[in-house]
């Protein structure tokens, strides 16, 4: 088990310490902090100051550090020779596809067929909000553990009865958008960034497997 957050609550090391200090005995194996632009950006940020804060009370801490994106020529992945591609490690969801896609180069959503980035047949890990949602991606939910335990949501996840990723899992956004007709752009940057707007168009229809609204920047 390991936590990954912002640290918004770090206005100073004794009040970061008060915040961490529960979580030294629970054994986790991680403590992430995002410390970059898209995170505060300050010189002395947040995450900076819990980081010094989790050292200190012995707790196994490290930094996410998200790139600016970028062009590049010169691949490896399969791409048509001489196209270019986004490099960086920004997923083109949430925040990064409202405000980080201008001027990218983009594809046609026709070729967009899969799902590059999670392993939605059989996932190997999911992400738990303060609401209880269980993330399979960000957005992408088995549930929830308030209503159900987290054992059971796992035990019954079966990607062909998921109303959103068993249409991922046989032809990726491009054949979501279909299955639901949904109205899209001809052009995406990548499939994160057409999966995003395909499932916010859908989220009103399964609003039980797309939440919660804020993944999507909804109220």
């Amino acid at each position: 088990v390991g936590v990954v957050t912002n640290a918004y609550f770090a206005k100073s090391e004794e009040d970061a310490e008060i915040w961490l200090r529960p979580i030294v005995d629970m054994g986790i194996s991680s403590l992430s902090f995002s410390d970059d632009t898209y995170h505060g950006g300050e010189e002395i940020s947040p995450a900076k100051i819990a980081y010094k804060a989790a050292e200190k009370l012995g707790l196994p801490v490290g930094s996410i550090c998200i790139e600016e994106p970028k062009v590049e020529f010169d691949n490896d992945r399969g791409e048509d020779k001489g196209e270019p591609v986004i490099g960086g490690d920004v997923l083109f969801k949430g925040r990064a596809a409202e405000k980080l896609t201008e001027e990218l180069p983009t594809k046609s959503w026709r070729k967009l067929d899969c799902c590059p980035a999670e392993e939605l047949e059989q996932p190997k890990r999911v992400h738990i909000d303060a609401l209880g949602n269980v993330h399979i991606c960000q957005g992408l939910s088995m549930g929830n553990m308030w209503k159900a335990p987290l054992s059971e949501l796992v035990h019954r996840y079966d990607s062909k009865q998921h109303p959103i990723c068993k249409h991922l899992v046989s032809g990726g956004p491009a054949k979501l958008s279909e299955i639901y007709d949904v109205k899209h752009n001809e052009e995406y940057v990548s499939e994160c960034h057409f999966c995003y707007y395909v499932r916010k168009s859908l989220i009103d229809k399964f609003p039980e497997y797309l939440s919660p609204r804020q993944v999507y920047g909804l109220t």
